[in-house]
């Protein structure tokens, strides 16, 4: 049986640049106290299935969380390669989806999008991730003053997650791309804010000055509860 860990949304330790990662996103309104049932569904009808690439994903939505949302699914791919091997990847996802709508109240958005920079890290230790939606008007730009402030201050960011990509279809509140950090808890993200501001000043001006224009959309936390792959 594979290793059930808690980690962020995307947290794969294959290098993003080696092979194109995308996603999916479906967020939902649980039923109220189900979401040990939902785990264990997940454990039941993917925790011994054999991905093609990437995996599947349950996260709980936290500060930020919209239109009664509780939690979310978010499947990862290589694209090109994705799904399940073998010949009961239906039967699996027939039973899976049966189950699965006992527990849940209201589906919502589905979005879906790929990475463009990834950094991974110590999932364990920094579990919880604040993601921003975002529209950035020359997303090159973005991309280079990201990377470039991830290596600058990279002791603050040693054995966090960091990542940047986009939304290309059904985009959330009309946002173009997004960014996430992971931490271990609120107090460990605001005291990294705290700590960018006041040990990495000059490189936080100039990340704000090359980086362009960015309209925030919107930004929330998520915990992944489980991940299999």
């Amino acid at each position: 049986m594979k290793k059930i860990i808690l980690l962020l949304v995307t947290l794969f330790t294959v290098n993003a640049t080696a092979q194109q990662l995308a996603f999916s996103i479906v967020h939902f309104k649980a039923h109220e106290n189900s979401q040990n049932d939902i785990a264990e569904l997940y454990e039941k009808h993917y925790a011994d299935v054999k991905f093609k690439s990437g995996g599947i994903f349950l996260e709980r939505l936290w500060q930020g969380r919209e239109n009664g949302n509780t939690h979310r699914f978010v499947w990862v791919w290589e694209l090109g390669n994705g799904g399940i091997e073998g010949e009961e990847i239906k039967f699996k996802n027939d039973a899976f989806w049966a189950e699965m709508n006992n527990y849940v109240d209201t589906w919502g958005k589905h979005s879906s999008g790929r990475f463009l920079s990834w950094k991974d890290g110590d999932v364990s230790k920094f579990p919880f991730g604040h993601l921003w939606d975002i529209t950035p008007k020359d997303p090159v730009a973005f991309k280079k003053a990201h990377d470039k402030i991830v290596k600058d201050a990279s002791d603050i960011f040693k054995d966090r997650v960091v990542g940047f990509g986009t939304y290309d279809i059904n985009r959330p509140n009309g946002a173009s791309h997004w960014v996430v950090i992971a931490e271990k808890d609120t107090d460990g993200h605001l005291t990294m804010h705290h700590n960018l501001e006041n040990n990495y000043a000059k490189e936080m001006k100039a990340y704000f000055e090359n980086r362009g224009e960015v309209e925030h959309v919107h930004d929330f936390v998520v915990q992944v509860l489980k991940r299999y792959e």
